[in-house]
């Protein structure tokens, strides 16, 4: 039998929640703009027996990934996405929400690194505690059983190499699912992009701004080694189309004036 339809209608595409500034302006014409419902009830549709809803959402509609990234003084990992180095690295901090306004149910810290076409994430659970230590400004200084895992001992020398801090809190709701037949392929749907400079792990709605327009949707196909040709035919007869697009580069844009300096604009 298949799972149930999961149930958007909390989150409407074009009506910002409350507290939050307004979106940026209307997408140009030529840009990809839809609803949310009606397309991801036409890809569902499309792709019916292929994909299954996450259990962690199937039964909120989905859940809020919030994330904090760091980088240097300098903008090192913005800089290495933004100028497409083959090799690059994003340190990050994440929590789990299946409501907004509620306590995180987890967090992580994440090492999402790119290395050519492969992307490969190293994390560790982090409890509260550690985690506000790690938000906080100053040197980062962890007891010996704080670093056991790989994933934080890595962070650690990262963070006391480049002086890594919090720079960017990144916010939004997901929708996952997962291959009916094929269990290494993923694909989330990410709506309501917000983004901070406030880097705190509580859920302080006022703060935030749209990443992106409101009424976008980010879709990702997660697998590993390759797309089964099956489902890849169905993708394209959905004019499901290959893009790239980072959160942690457009929320940086959006807040930080910086990133706009001479230095790191290409004349």
């Amino acid at each position: 039998e298949r799972p149930p339809r999961l149930d958007r209608s909390p989150l409407p595409p074009d009506v910002p929640m409350p507290g939050m500034a307004p979106p940026p302006p209307p997408p140009p014409r030529d840009a990809v703009t839809f609803d949310f419902s009606s397309v991801m009830d036409e890809i569902e549709e499309g792709l019916e027996g292929f994909l299954e809803p996450d259990a962690n959402g199937v039964h909120s509609g989905g859940y809020y990934n919030h994330s904090i990234y760091f980088d240097s003084p300098d903008y090192r990992y913005y800089r290495e996405k933004r100028e497409g180095d083959l090799v690059r690295l994003k340190p990050r901090l994440r929590a789990y929400r299946t409501y907004r306004g509620e306590t995180p149910r987890s967090v992580y810290l994440e090492l999402k690194g790119r290395y050519g076409q492969i992307v490969a994430k190293r994390r560790a659970p982090v409890d509260r505690g550690l985690a506000e230590r790690m938000l906080c400004n100053g040197p980062l200084n962890l007891s010996g059983s704080e670093t056991e895992s790989a994933a934080m001992g890595e962070f650690l020398y990262l963070a006391h190499r480049f002086h890594l801090a919090p720079c960017v809190s990144v916010f939004y709701h997901r929708a996952a699912y997962f291959g009916a037949f094929y269990p290494d392929v993923r694909m989330t749907f990410d709506r309501v992009v917000q983004c901070s400079r406030a880097t705190s792990l509580d859920d302080t709605g006022d703060a935030f701004i749209y990443a992106i327009p409101a009424n976008w949707l980010v879709i990702e196909l997660k697998y590993n080694d390759k797309v089964p040709g099956l489902l890849l035919r169905r993708f394209r007869s959905l004019g499901l189309q290959r893009a790239t697009f980072s959160k942690f580069a457009a929320s940086l844009d959006r807040t930080h004036d910086a990133v706009f300096a001479p230095c790191f604009v290409q004349a």
